[in-house]
């Protein structure tokens, strides 16, 4: 039976933002693909955690924290520097996507407005916060970006992390891919300008 919460959700659905024309339809279908037909065991635990251990940045401050000790103790300032600014860009990619579009386009996350997509990641804060577009996507793709700018072998290895970082979003049914594409956009935005206009720091 539905729950008065859920009914309260699904009458905000009828005024819910939208992507013009087509392009909502198509970004629903390719929703609904990517998370029913990835479904499997070893997803089932670590895209929920590739998601929980980026809450408000976690992962990146403690990422760029070890680089910058790291770097500290090896005389190596342009790995204390990446550790900087690897910090910096995501934490300005997540102010951007967790504070100015998402209150201006308040737009429902799909296990909101899908009766049949269940979050895979603790989702009462969630339901109060629009879903458009992912913060944690943000902050993955600035952090392996960032990064990969200063050491580029580096991306061969974090730059797929962050696709699969911001890919657990959709799969634990609360983003939709183009919340996911545009929080990636800007968070690969922010470590390009963060790496072109941070003045060395060590």
């Amino acid at each position: 039976m539905e729950t008065m919460e859920q009914h309260k959700e699904t009458v905000r659905h009828a005024d819910m933002p939208r992507l013009p024309g087509a392009l909502e339809r198509w970004d629903v279908i390719l929703f609904r693909r990517l998370y029913f037909g990835t479904r499997n065991r070893a997803f089932n635990v670590l895209m929920p955690a590739l998601s929980i251990v980026a809450n408000r940045g976690a992962v990146h401050i403690i990422a760029g924290s070890l680089m910058i000790f790291a770097g500290h103790l090896q005389g190596d300032a342009r790995l204390q520097q990446a550790g900087a600014v690897m910090m910096i860009a995501a934490m300005f990619a997540g102010i951007l996507a967790e504070g100015t579009v998402k209150f201006v386009w308040k737009r429902l996350r799909p296990f909101q407005v899908m009766n049949d997509v269940q979050p895979l990641v603790p989702a009462r804060r969630l339901r109060r916060r629009p879903s458009f577009p992912s913060g944690h996507s943000a902050g993955y793709l600035a952090a392996a970006m960032s990064v990969t700018l200063f050491y580029p072998t580096a991306g061969f290895v974090l730059v797929p992390v962050g696709v699969l970082g911001s890919f657990s979003r959709i799969y634990n049914g609360v983003h939709y891919p183009s919340d996911v594409l545009a929080g990636m956009l800007v968070g690969a935005g922010c470590a390009l300008l963060a790496v072109r206009f941070i003045p060395p720091l060590f």
